[in-house]
């Protein structure tokens, strides 16, 4: 336990505290500007600006800028043969789950950081919140007046689909090590599996559009909130079990 939360500080570090997590951070806010600088002069507040901000941006936001600050790491260690530095002193399980945590937290952190960085910027021309906008699962805390709570747990639950994208791209790297592969295929991916099961007859919180763009109505925003990180974490740990068995073949093999 002890060389596992080691190595998970040393995998969340070098996730955290790059040059690339703060481009990656910028790289959100940027995305977000772009799709809505037209719009802006039309809106009579942040969260307004920010609600209207979705529709265009998602993948960018969620799916594939968030990658870039450790997503793609394994990929990149196979490529120039590193891996073996880092297995011979942890171990497959404790590497392979310290990366995907480590990808799960840092596209978390990125969205959110991105999310929270344009509000602030928005918060320069538009007062923050003046009338409701939405009806997403969060819209009874504006009607109780709480603005701030409503940005924090709507970019929460947006961050978290980015956790989801991340462990995707470490998943499909244990396949195609190959660091461009690793953040276009998470996308490819939900595309595919988007028109898949649209037709499905599965229940709303378990529709992909739902869990990675939508929001579930499921009590409270704190019990919705709860929802989201549950199906998050589920599906997080159905691919991190298939990462762990993965590159114990890969490593068997090579």
């Amino acid at each position: 336990m002890k060389t596992f939360l080691s190595l998970l500080a040393v995998c969340c570090g070098r996730a955290i505290f790059s040059i690339r997590f703060l481009a990656s951070v910028v790289g959100v806010t940027v995305v977000l500007f772009l799709t809505t600088f037209g719009m802006i002069e039309s809106h009579s507040s942040v969260l307004s600006v920010l609600v209207a901000s979705g529709s265009g941006s998602v993948i960018l936001v969620v799916g594939i800028i968030p990658l870039l600050p450790f997503a793609t790491t394994f990929a990149s260690e196979w490529e120039e043969r590193a891996t073996s530095f880092w297995l011979i002193r942890s171990g497959v399980r404790a590497y392979s789950i310290s990366k995907a945590i480590a990808s799960a937290v840092s596209a978390a952190c990125t969205t959110l950081a991105g999310i929270l960085l344009y509000a602030l910027l928005l918060l320069i021309k538009l007062p923050f919140f003046t009338t409701i906008s939405t009806g997403d699962a969060y819209v009874s805390l504006l009607e109780r007046n709480q603005p701030v709570t409503y940005l924090l747990f709507s970019a929460a639950h947006l961050s978290l689909s980015s956790s989801l994208f991340a462990v995707a791209a470490l998943w499909i790297s244990t396949y195609i090590p190959n660091r461009f592969t690793a953040l276009a295929a998470p996308a490819v991916l939900y595309y595919v599996m988007f028109r898949l099961t649209r037709f499905w007859d599965l229940p709303p919180f378990l529709n992909l559009g739902m869990i990675v763009e939508g929001t579930y109505i499921a009590g409270s925003p704190l019990e919705s909130l709860f929802l989201k990180f549950m199906t998050i974490l589920t599906l997080c740990m159905i691919m991190g079990y298939g990462i762990v068995g993965q590159v114990r073949r890969r490593v068997q093999h090579d």
